[in-house]
Protein backbone atom coordinates (compact mmCIF):
# COMPACT_ATOMS: atom_id res chain seq x y z
CA UNK A 1 0.00 0.00 0.00
CA UNK A 2 1.57 3.52 -1.06
CA UNK A 3 0.61 5.70 1.65
CA UNK A 4 0.96 9.91 1.35
CA UNK A 5 1.47 11.55 4.84
CA UNK A 6 0.03 14.83 4.81
CA UNK A 7 -0.79 15.79 8.47
CA UNK A 8 0.66 14.20 11.41
CA UNK A 9 -0.63 14.14 14.82
CA UNK A 10 1.61 13.87 17.55
CA UNK A 11 -0.10 12.87 20.85
CA UNK A 12 2.03 14.51 23.93
CA UNK A 13 3.78 17.58 23.76
CA UNK A 14 6.82 16.63 26.24
CA UNK A 15 10.70 16.82 25.05
CA UNK A 16 10.32 14.05 22.57
CA UNK A 17 6.51 14.95 21.25
CA UNK A 18 7.25 18.91 20.77
CA UNK A 19 10.52 18.14 18.99
CA UNK A 20 8.74 15.43 16.77
CA UNK A 21 6.21 17.62 16.06
CA UNK A 22 8.67 20.52 14.69
CA UNK A 23 10.94 18.14 12.37
CA UNK A 24 7.25 17.20 10.81
CA UNK A 25 6.90 21.06 9.90
CA UNK A 26 10.67 21.21 8.93
CA UNK A 27 10.16 18.88 6.04
CA UNK A 28 6.76 20.70 5.18
CA UNK A 29 4.11 18.30 6.62
CA UNK A 30 1.11 19.91 8.58
CA UNK A 31 1.02 18.87 12.53
CA UNK A 32 -1.49 18.63 15.06
CA UNK A 33 0.19 18.66 18.63
CA UNK A 34 -2.52 17.83 21.55
CA UNK A 35 -1.80 17.19 25.31
CA UNK A 36 -3.67 16.97 28.27
CA UNK A 37 -5.76 19.90 29.68
CA UNK A 38 -3.81 21.38 32.92
CA UNK A 39 -5.73 20.30 35.99
CA UNK A 40 -6.42 23.87 36.86
CA UNK A 41 -8.05 24.57 33.45
CA UNK A 42 -10.30 21.81 33.39
CA UNK A 43 -14.09 24.21 33.75
CA UNK A 44 -12.22 26.55 32.28
CA UNK A 45 -13.58 27.59 28.35
CA UNK A 46 -10.17 29.83 27.91
CA UNK A 47 -8.70 27.65 24.93
CA UNK A 48 -5.17 29.86 26.03
CA UNK A 49 -5.48 28.11 29.88
CA UNK A 50 -6.73 24.76 28.45
CA UNK A 51 -3.95 24.66 25.78
CA UNK A 52 -1.61 25.59 28.17
CA UNK A 53 1.20 22.60 28.37
CA UNK A 54 0.90 22.20 24.82
CA UNK A 55 2.14 25.56 23.64
CA UNK A 56 4.40 26.10 26.60
CA UNK A 57 5.92 22.61 25.43
CA UNK A 58 6.30 24.30 21.82
CA UNK A 59 7.55 26.92 22.77
CA UNK A 60 10.23 25.61 25.04
CA UNK A 61 10.99 23.36 21.87
CA UNK A 62 11.89 26.07 19.67
CA UNK A 63 13.42 28.33 22.02
CA UNK A 64 16.06 25.09 22.67
CA UNK A 65 19.72 25.27 21.93
CA UNK A 66 20.02 23.41 19.48
CA UNK A 67 16.49 24.62 17.86
CA UNK A 68 14.16 21.44 16.46
CA UNK A 69 13.55 24.20 13.24
CA UNK A 70 15.81 25.61 11.26
CA UNK A 71 13.35 28.19 10.10
CA UNK A 72 10.70 30.02 12.48
CA UNK A 73 8.52 30.36 9.76
CA UNK A 74 8.13 26.47 9.89
CA UNK A 75 5.95 26.37 13.05
CA UNK A 76 3.37 28.09 11.03
CA UNK A 77 2.70 24.43 9.92
CA UNK A 78 2.22 23.03 13.78
CA UNK A 79 -1.42 23.29 15.06
CA UNK A 80 -2.02 22.98 18.98
CA UNK A 81 -4.58 21.92 21.06
CA UNK A 82 -5.86 19.39 23.87
CA UNK A 83 -7.42 16.26 23.91
CA UNK A 84 -10.59 16.86 25.49
CA UNK A 85 -11.46 19.40 23.22
CA UNK A 86 -9.50 18.55 19.68
CA UNK A 87 -9.31 14.94 19.94
CA UNK A 88 -12.01 14.87 17.18
CA UNK A 89 -9.41 16.42 14.82
CA UNK A 90 -7.28 13.58 14.43
CA UNK A 91 -9.76 12.85 11.50
CA UNK A 92 -8.07 14.64 9.43
CA UNK A 93 -4.28 12.95 9.63
CA UNK A 94 -2.74 10.20 7.75
CA UNK A 95 -0.80 9.09 10.86
CA UNK A 96 -0.99 9.90 14.06
CA UNK A 97 1.83 9.40 16.66
CA UNK A 98 1.39 8.85 20.58
CA UNK A 99 3.71 10.06 22.66
CA UNK A 100 2.59 10.24 26.39
CA UNK A 101 4.37 9.10 29.55
CA UNK A 102 4.83 5.46 29.69
CA UNK A 103 2.22 4.09 31.50
CA UNK A 104 0.47 1.44 29.77
CA UNK A 105 -3.11 2.20 31.32
CA UNK A 106 -2.69 6.05 29.93
CA UNK A 107 -1.85 4.56 27.02
CA UNK A 108 -4.51 2.13 26.34
CA UNK A 109 -6.57 4.85 27.81
CA UNK A 110 -5.74 7.36 24.84
CA UNK A 111 -6.08 4.67 21.94
CA UNK A 112 -9.84 3.68 23.02
CA UNK A 113 -10.37 7.71 22.39
CA UNK A 114 -8.27 7.98 19.36
CA UNK A 115 -10.30 4.94 18.11
CA UNK A 116 -13.19 6.91 18.13
CA UNK A 117 -12.35 9.74 15.54
CA UNK A 118 -9.15 7.67 13.62
CA UNK A 119 -10.78 7.01 9.89
CA UNK A 120 -10.27 3.65 9.11
CA UNK A 121 -6.69 2.84 7.62
CA UNK A 122 -5.10 5.71 9.56
CA UNK A 123 -1.53 4.66 10.47
CA UNK A 124 -1.11 4.57 14.36
CA UNK A 125 2.66 4.59 15.99
CA UNK A 126 3.48 4.63 19.50
CA UNK A 127 7.38 5.99 20.89
CA UNK A 128 7.13 3.29 23.50
CA UNK A 129 10.47 3.03 24.67
CA UNK A 130 9.42 -0.43 26.43
CA UNK A 131 6.26 -1.68 26.47
CA UNK A 132 5.61 -5.22 23.93
CA UNK A 133 3.50 -3.62 21.19
CA UNK A 134 0.98 -6.61 21.78
CA UNK A 135 0.05 -5.09 25.29
CA UNK A 136 -0.53 -1.93 23.67
CA UNK A 137 -3.22 -2.84 21.29
CA UNK A 138 -5.12 -5.58 23.44
CA UNK A 139 -8.86 -4.71 23.14
CA UNK A 140 -8.11 -3.24 19.91
CA UNK A 141 -9.96 -3.31 16.58
CA UNK A 142 -9.16 -5.25 13.64
CA UNK A 143 -7.91 -2.43 11.64
CA UNK A 144 -6.23 -0.29 14.60
CA UNK A 145 -4.41 -3.35 15.44
CA UNK A 146 -3.48 -4.06 11.73
CA UNK A 147 -2.33 -0.09 11.23
CA UNK A 148 -0.24 0.06 14.45
CA UNK A 149 3.44 -0.73 15.38
CA UNK A 150 5.93 1.13 16.97
CA UNK A 151 8.36 3.70 15.68
CA UNK A 152 11.03 4.87 18.80
CA UNK A 153 12.45 8.31 17.39
CA UNK A 154 15.37 9.10 19.70
CA UNK A 155 15.39 12.58 21.60
CA UNK A 156 15.26 14.93 18.76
Amino acid sequence: MKRTIRKVAILGSGVMGSRIACHFAGIGVQVLLLDIVPKEAVESTDSKARNKIVNDSLTAAIKSNPSPVYHKDVVKKISTGNFDDNLKDIAGCDWVIEVVIERLDIKRSLYEKVEQYRKPGTLITSNTSGIPIHMLIEGRSEDFRKHFCGTHFFNP
